[in-house]
């Protein structure tokens, strides 16, 4: 539902509707059908002698909804870079409503869930495919027994701190979903997110690297990471484009994937009313001028 407003948003028909675009999608539809009804004979006067040909009027009214569709804004944009022969994508969508391809979990270095509100990312995927927090810990604590850490203090209670950038794959039970929980930011000794780019730059560097030489090539889907509870000051628009360098530099030295999605959530879409058309611009330049 939330997405359905989404797209009925006025932010997104103000930077994404084109009555240009609109009236050249009208005239070619109204056209075609105008020159198919006219070969078939299919327009008459009726039969009372009026002057009204009311057959018309729906070919005009079906132009019209036609033309509608083809002009309509659009939540997903996906673009092809020719010579990575890979497609960027941007979607206005729950993460966990798309299932093809695998999930980027952006989390704390000490794995900490239990202190973060229901709508954080990693909370939010603990709820849905774990019975308890106590099952997700396990799953963590078994994939990161071989991982250095340091130990720290948090809320009072020691617990292990791992690098920045650390990666946990996880393959959901009883699925083919693999997802990647990847360590971005840093805890403060009361248990909250500290803001730091570069944090979040040298995470997404060894994201890349550790699906090059551990994953498949399978397509990628990476939240906007930092821009809620990680407390970054910078836009969206700073992070995807921080997301799309240190990806595209990633390809530069092997490819691992054939679609990378940048998932936006709706309410954050609908807030802040993001141009959608200059993002899709953005993915289409990124492959000439980034590495």
């Amino acid at each position: 539902m939330i997405r359905w407003k989404a797209y009925f948003s006025a932010g997104l028909w103000k930077h994404s509707f084109r009555l240009k675009a609109f009236l050249g999608y009208w005239l070619a539809v109204f056209s075609v059908i105008w020159t198919f009804t006219e070969f078939s004979g299919y327009f008459f006067t009726a039969a009372n002698g009026s002057p009204w040909k009311p057959n018309v009027w729906i070919i005009i009214g079906l132009g019209i909804v036609a033309a509608l569709w083809m002009s309509r804004p659009r939540l997903r944009r996906t673009v092809l870079l020719p010579g990575y022969e890979v497609m960027l994508e941007i979607d206005v969508n729950d993460l966990y409503a798309r299932h093809d391809g695998a999930w980027i979990i952006p989390c704390n270095r000490c794995f900490l869930h239990s202190h973060i509100d229901e709508q954080a990312i990693v909370v939010q995927f603990r709820n849905r495919f774990f019975p308890s927090p106590a099952d997700f810990d396990q799953v963590l604590t078994q994939a990161l027994q071989n991982v250095p850490y340091e130990l720290g203090t948090v809320n009072g209670v020691q617990l292990k701190k791992y690098p920045i950038g650390t990666v946990v794959q996880v393959q959901l039970h009883g699925t083919r979903q693999t997802v990647y929980l990847l360590a971005t930011s840093e805890l403060t000794t009361q248990g909250r997110g500290d803001p730091n780019l570069n944090h979040l730059e040298d995470s997404l560097k060894s994201l890349w690297t550790y699906i090059a030489q551990n994953g498949n090539t399978e397509p990628i889907m990476i939240p906007l990471i930092g821009s809620g509870r990680h407390r970054l000051v910078v836009s969206r628009y700073i992070i995807i484009g921080m997301i799309v360098k240190t990806f595209l530099a990633g390809l530069a030295q092997r490819k691992f994937t054939k679609r990378l999605t940048i998932v936006m959530q709706p309410k954050a879409f609908i807030q802040n009313q993001y141009n959608l058309d200059e993002i899709e611009s953005y993915f289409t330049c990124a492959g000439k001028f980034e590495y």
